[in-house]
């Protein structure tokens, strides 16, 4: 059954990027943590269609590789490859090839509400903090649940 999800996952992936490369926009659901504390599990993000001549550092992308995306901030540019890097990450992805990215976010929104796309002073610091220890970003996670859990019931 494993193998199943895993397919139906990456059939997912590729309609959502299908639809961003001929419509120019789509909504995608947050299921990871690299990009605490500005991007939260749950978070629902519009991604609007970007050449990568377009893009700027500081910006959070999307990209997509082996049938699965990737929205780090951009850092940099090597030659005709982007450059980037979650939040909370201490190292840069690997490069992603022209071809691969997708697209800028372009809102946030966290419970129905908008999220300002640059970060606050506080969050380099928090991401700075998540970056140097896992068993911080892991209690930051389990607390999230916790509060969401008891306001829900």
């Amino acid at each position: 059954m494993e193998l199943a999800g895993e397919l139906q996952d990456e059939a997912k992936h590729d309609l959502a990027a299908e639809v961003l490369r001929q419509f120019g926009e789509v909504r995608l659901k947050v299921t990871g943590a690299s990009m605490l504390p500005s991007v939260w599990p749950g978070d629902v993000l519009t991604v609007r269609r970007r050449s990568p001549a377009e893009l700027l550092p500081g910006r959070i992308v999307l990209c997509y590789r082996d049938q699965g995306f990737v929205a780090h901030r951009m850092v940099g540019r090597q030659g005709d490859r982007i450059i980037t890097r979650g939040d909370s990450h201490l190292r840069d992805d690997p490069p992603f090839g022209e071809d691969e990215v997708l697209g800028e976010v372009v809102s946030i929104l966290r419970n129905g509400r908008p999220v300002p796309l640059t970060p606050a002073w506080w969050h380099r610091i928090f991401s700075w903090t998540l970056r140097h220890s896992e068993l911080c970003t892991r209690i930051v996670l389990r607390l999230r649940r916790s509060i969401n859990l008891s306001w829900a019931g």
